[in-house]
């Protein structure tokens, strides 16, 4: 196949082939191999790399340094779906592989790079928990039950993400959240952060810690309400 270009050398448009050949690229103090694509004059062999093939050969250079250095080791990825319970199969269908897909990586084949991003983001609970609730319906409920009792699984409900927490709020507190974070400049989960790190919230919590519950006071703690005695004293 050619194309035609113009050429540097002969000065005028000239029928240019396609080449490719292995070369190196260092990237983060690395060397790599990788495959470049050259577009070469037939008329006086002169070599350059158009604008998509520069893109393209920097693409794949990356791509070999991800795949040697960046993919998920099978032992981790063992790990990982242990954690939630989930056979290769169920695994592979919640986060969108196909069946025998996990199977592979976890023999060692290398994830391709959408596959990396998948993998990586099924290690943070509220995100698996997404997937899951997406993908749930394609596999059986003895699978479901196993991954929904795992340790792992548990876990993403402390995890939930922004969606659960505003379940949570009255509207009146989400419009001063989002007020505060407007005022400083804050995106919504660094200004929650902030409340969080305040003096005030701080002392609150040492202080219902040091709490000593009396007759008649009902009060809700880690999310389960609890019957008391007597009057609330605080210990100081």
């Amino acid at each position: 196949m050619t194309i035609r270009l113009p050429c540097s050398k002969c000065l005028v448009s000239r029928d240019f082939e396609i080449v490719s050949r292995e070369e190196e690229m260092e990237i983060h103090g690395r060397t790599v191999r990788f495959l470049a694509h050259f577009s070469r004059c037939t008329t006086c062999g002169n070599e350059y790399e158009t604008a998509g093939q520069l893109d393209g050969n920097l693409e794949s250079a990356r791509e070999v340094y991800a795949q040697l250095y960046e993919s998920p080791k099978p032992e981790a990825l063992v790990a990982l779906r242990s954690k939630y319970g989930a056979s290769q199969k169920a695994f592979g269908m919640i986060l969108g592989f196909g069946e025998l897909t996990m199977n592979s990586y976890e023999q060692g084949s290398t994830p391709d790079a959408t596959n990396r991003l998948l993998l990586k983001l099924a290690d943070k609970p509220h995100l698996y928990r997404a997937m899951y609730e997406i993908n749930k319906t394609r596999i059986g409920a003895i699978q479901r039950r196993r991954i929904e009792t795992s340790k792992g699984y548990v876990e993403t409900e402390r995890w939930s993400g922004l969606d659960a927490l505003s379940s949570e709020l009255t509207s009146v507190q989400m419009e001063k959240i989002e007020t505060c974070a407007a005022m400083h400049n804050l995106s919504i989960p660094r200004q929650i952060a902030a409340y969080v790190g305040m003096a005030s919230f701080k002392d609150y919590s040492s202080l219902l810690a040091g709490a000593v519950w009396g007759e008649g006071v009902t009060t809700r703690l880690n999310g389960k309400s609890t019957a008391h005695i007597g009057t609330m004293q605080a210990a100081v």
